[in-house]
């Protein structure tokens, strides 16, 4: 899987011409602004408007909420469980490849990397 770290499908979608499977940050902000900040859900369609154009295959996406090199969903949308319960379905249930980053299910709320790799041993639920 590989990684272009922007939100524009006109800049990633290029991309999947050398790497046919990439990591959907695009739709990982749209995520965060629908389920995270209340953002219409009109936003997903127009999403997935604009990967259609840019992308040969949005089926070879992986669709995420947290990774590695982010802050977590909860660090940045705040205490919203329920919302980060909706959003993790969506992206399980989306086109695409779905990744869940370990913590996630944990409700784990890390900072920036480092602080989004908390130990999953010593705080398991």
């Amino acid at each position: 899987m590989g990684e272009c770290f922007n939100g524009d499908p006109a800049y990633v979608g290029p991309y999947q011409q050398f790497l046919t499977g990439l990591f959907n940050y695009p739709m990982y902000y749209t995520i965060s602004d629908v389920f995270g900040s209340g953002k219409d859900m009109s936003k997903i369609k127009s999403r997935y408007d604009a990967e259609n154009y840019h992308f040969n295959d949005i089926d070879a996406l992986g669709v995420f909420v947290d990774n590695h090199d982010n802050a977590r969903f909860l660090h940045n949308h705040g205490g919203k469980n329920k919302q980060l319960a909706a959003a993790t379905v969506f992206s399980l249930t989306t086109r695409g490849i779905p990744f869940v980053y370990y913590g996630t299910e944990q409700y784990y709320g890390g900072g920036n990397d480092p602080q989004n790799r908390e130990s999953l041993w010593n705080d398991m639920n």
